[in-house]
C-alpha cells in the first residue's frame, strides 16, 4: 500500500491515524449493501469472551484469540445461517441442485471477505511500518538540521516493540523538535521572504545558498541570515536614495524644459512623474518598489534608464541655454542697433520664460523680425557706425594710414551696402573701443602729469610776483597753502608720473610695434622735447638773473664814481623788466604747441 504523502517534517500520525483508525474500525456492516440485505436477517455476531485471570490478578472477561473467536462465532453463525436458509429455501421450493448453487456461492462469497479482510490488514500493518520509517527520516533529518543528538536506538529497528508502541515513542520524541524546527523554519522564511523580494526590486539574482531553509536550522545559520537582511536593507536604502535624487533631477530638468510628461510618448517620462509620493514627514519617498505602469521602481535596469534620462535631459538643457544666449545676444545686439524702445524689449523679455521650446520659437520668431528691420535701416546704421568710426578715430589719436587700413569706409555705393559690410563696420567699432580702452589708463596718467607740467608754470609765475604777499589775514594763509600744495605736486609726482610714463609708454611699444601717440604726437617725443625746453628756459632764467645782477653791480660802480646817467639807468631798467615779463607771457607751450598753454 502506497504510503501517504505529507510535508517534510509533518506529523505522520496525523495522517496514519485516521486511515489506521478507519482499517481498524471495519466490520462486516462496512460490506457492499447487497451483502448487508443478505445478513440483515441474521443474529448480529457478538465477540467472543471468556472468564480468565487479568494481567493485575483480578477475574474478567478476556477476549479470545482470532483463530478460537472465528471458529466458534462461525460454527454458530453457520448453523444458525443452514437452518434459515432450509426454511427459506423450502418455502420457495428449490431443488437440490439450486440449494448447491447458492451454498456454492455463499461460500466463495464468505471467503473473499476473509481474503479483503486480511489484505485490509496487511495493509493497516504495512502503512504502520511506513509511517515509522518516514517518522525515523523526520527525526533524523531534523536532528540533522537543528544540530541536536538523537538516541540511535530510536533510529535502529525495534523486534521487541509492537508497531504501535514503536510509532509512540517516535512520536513523543518528535513534538519538541518539530516545535523548534517550526519556529526555526518560521524565523528563516520571513528572512527568506524579505530577500526575495529585496532581489527582485533591485533586479539581482540571488545565491542559491539562500533558497535552503530546511537543511540547517541552527542559530548560526538564522544568523547569517538575518545578516544578509541587513546587508540588503542597506543596499535597498541606498539605491532607493540615488533613484530619488535622480527622479528629483529629472523631475527639476522636465520642469525646467516645459516637458510635460502626462502628454509625452515615453513610458519612461510618465513614470518618473508618478514615481515619487510624500511621506508623513513630507520627505520624499518610492510610489512602490517594483516598476508599475506608474512607477519606475528600484530595479538595476530603472537606475540605467533614469541616469541616461537625466544625462539626456541634462544635455538638451545645455544646449537649449546655450541656444538661447546665442538668440539673447543677437536679439540684444540687434535692439541696440535698431535702436529697439525700451518699452518693446521689456514686454518680449516677459513674454519668454524658461527654457521650452514655446521660448526657442518666440526667439526665432524675434530674430526673424529684427532682421526684416535691419536690412531696411541697412544704410542708416551704416552711417551711423561711420560716425563712431571717425569720434574712435580721433580719440585714440589715429594716423591716416592707421586710418587708411579700414577699406570698408571706401564704400559709398548705397547698392552695395550689406549685412557684410555692416558687420566689418562693427568689428572695426569694435577694434577701436578695445584699443581706446587700452590707451584710456595711459591717457589718464599724461592728463594728469600735463595738468602738473600747467601748474608749475603758475607757480613759478606766483613765485616772481611779489604783491601777492600783500594779502593779510586768512586770505594770505589760503594763498599760502596752495602754492605749498603746488609746490609739492611738482616736486613729487611730476618724477613719479615721468617715470611710470616711461615704462608704460616703452610696453605699449612692446605690445603694439608702435609708438604711443596723444593728439596727433609721439608722446616720448613729446616728453623729451618738454625736458629740454624746460631746461632751456631755466637756463635762460639763470642767464636773465646774471645779466641783471651785473647791470645793477655797473651801475653801483658807476654811483661811486659819479657817472651816474639818469636817462641810461632808466633805460636800462625798463629793459630788463619788460624782457623777463614777456617772455614768459610770449614763450610758446612747452613741448606742444598747439596744446599746452602757460598760464601768465
Amino acid at each position: 500500500m502506497a504510503s501517504p504523502s505529507r510535508l517534510p517534517f509533518q506529523s505522520p500520525s496525523a495522517i496514519s491515524r485516521s486511515q489506521l483508525d478507519s482499517l481498524r474500525t471495519k466490520t462486516p456492516s462496512t460490506l457492499n449493501k447487497n451483502n448487508r440485505s443478505h445478513l440483515s436477517a441474521f443474529t448480529p455476531v457478538q465477540p467472543v469472551f471468556t472468564p480468565r485471570e487479568t494481567p493485575r490478578g483480578s477475574q474478567g472477561l478476556v477476549l479470545l484469540s482470532p483463530s478460537r473467536t472465528i471458529t466458534e462465532s462461525l460454527n454458530v453463525l453457520a448453523s444458525s445461517t443452514a437452518q434459515q436458509l432450509e426454511v427459506i429455501w423450502d418455502e420457495v421450493g428449490y431443488n437440490p441442485q439450486e440449494r448447491a448453487s447458492q451454498l456454492s456461492d455463499l461460500l466463495v462469497r464468505f471467503r473473499d471477505q476473509c481474503e479483503q479482510k486480511i489484505s485490509e490488514e496487511h495493509g493497516v500493518a504495512e502503512t504502520f511500518r511506513q509511517t515509522i520509517t518516514d517518522a525515523k527520516e523526520e527525526l533524523r533529518k531534523t536532528g540533522e538540521a537543528l544540530k541536536v543528538d538523537i538516541n540511535p536506538s530510536l533510529l535502529q529497528d525495534s523486534s521487541g516493540m509492537t508497531l504501535t508502541d514503536e510509532l509512540s515513542n517516535l512520536e513523543t520524541t518528535l513534538d519538541g523538535l518539530r516545535a523548534d524546527a517550526e519556529n526555526a523554519k518560521a524565523e528563516l522564511k520571513e528572512s527568506q521572504e524579505y530577500l526575495i523580494e529585496s532581489h527582485l526590486a533591485l533586479g539581482l539574482d540571488l545565491d542559491q545558498k539562500w533558497n535552503d531553509i530546511e537543511t540547517d536550522l541552527t542559530l548560526k545559520r538564522r544568523q547569517q541570515f538575518h545578516e544578509k537582511v541587513e546587508e540588503m536593507k542597506e543596499e535597498v536604502a541606498t539605491r532607493t536614495s540615488t533613484i530619488i535624487q535622480l527622479l528629483r533631477d529629472c523631475q527639476h530638468l522636465m520642469s525646467d524644459l516645459a516637458i510635460d510628461a502626462q502628454s509625452s510618448d515615453s513610458d519612461l517620462d510618465r513614470r518618473i512623474a508618478g514615481s515619487l509620493a510624500r511621506s508623513k514627514d513630507s520627505s520624499f519617498i518610492m510610489a512602490s518598489k517594483f516598476e508599475t505602469e506608474s512607477c519606475t521602481g528600484i530595479s538595476a535596469k530603472a537606475l540605467e534608464s533614469l541616469t541616461d534620462r537625466a544625462t539626456q535631459l541634462s544635455g538638451e538643457k545645455r544646449r537649449r541655454k546655450g541656444l538661447l544666449q546665442e538668440m539673447g545676444a543677437e536679439i540684444a545686439m540687434l535692439w541696440e542697433q535698431l535702436r529697439i524702445p525700451d518699452e518693446e524689449q521689456h514686454a518680449f523679455s516677459e513674454s519668454v520664460k524658461g527654457l521650452g521650446m514655446e521660448t526657442i520659437k518666440k526667439g526665432e520668431q524675434e530674430l526673424k523680425r529684427l532682421n526684416s528691420l535691419k536690412n531696411k535701416m541697412l544704410g542708416t546704421l551704416i552711417d551711423e557706425a561711420r560716425e563712431t568710426i571717425r569720434s574712435l578715430w580721433l580719440d585714440t589719436n589715429a594716423t591716416e594710414s592707421q586710418k587708411d587700413e579700414f577699406d570698408g569706409m571706401n564704400v559709398t555705393d548705397e547698392a552695395l551696402f550689406d549685412d557684410e559690410l555692416l558687420d566689418s563696420h562693427e568689428e572695426y567699432v569694435h577694434i577701436l573701443q578695445e584699443r581706446l580702452e587700452q590707451m584710456r589708463p595711459i591717457m589718464q596718467i599724461i592728463e594728469r602729469r600735463e595738468d602738473i607740467l600747467r601748474q608749475r608754470i603758475e607757480y613759478e609765475e606766483l613765485q616772481k610776483d611779489s604783491s601777492r604777499l600783500n594779502q593779510r589775514g586768512a586770505a594770505m594763509a589760503k594763498q599760502l597753502m596752495e602754492e605749498e600744495k603746488m609746490a609739492r605736486r611738482i616736486k613729487k609726482e611730476l618724477p613719479k608720473l615721468t617715470k611710470l610714463l616711461v615704462e608704460k609708454l616703452a610696453e605699449w611699444k612692446e605690445c603694439n610695434k608702435e609708438e604711443f601717440q596723444y593728439q596727433g604726437e609721439v608722446y616720448r617725443d613729446v616728453m623729451k622735447q618738454q625736458d629740454e625746453e624746460w631746461k632751456q628756459h631755466k637756463e635762460d632764467e639763470m642767464q636773465m638773473k646774471r645779466k641783471k645782477k651785473q647791470g645793477q653791480q655797473q651801475c653801483d660802480e658807476n654811483k661811486l664814481l659819479g657817472k651816474v646817467v639818469q636817462s641810461s639807468t632808466a633805460g636800462t631798467k625798463r629793459t630788463s623788466g619788460s624782457t623777463s615779463k614777456a617772455g614768459l607771457a610770449q614763450r610758446k607751450p612747452l613741448g606742444n604747441k598747439n596744446r599746452i598753454h602757460a598760464t601768465t
